[in-house]
């Protein structure tokens, strides 16, 4: 079930990727396989991370600022 806030969404989806990921490294270990998560999908996963925890910060920013200018 997704949530109202997308982060808490991109949080989810991310873990299933990452399941999905390790499911694939199970059978998939060459030298491609390697390549392919130091280059390429570690960094997507640090990057999306870090884009997941700032938009958290901001979102939560937000409501406390709504909360803060209510009548």
């Amino acid at each position: 079930m997704m949530s109202v806030r997308p982060d808490e969404d991109g949080n989810h989806l991310l873990q299933v990727i990452e399941s999905a990921w390790y499911r694939t490294q199970q059978h998939w270990q060459d030298d491609m396989a390697s390549h392919f998560d130091r280059r390429h999908w570690a960094p997507l996963v640090n990057d999306s991370r870090a884009y997941l925890s700032a938009l958290s910060q901001c979102l939560d920013l937000l409501r406390a600022a709504e909360r803060d200018t209510e009548f």
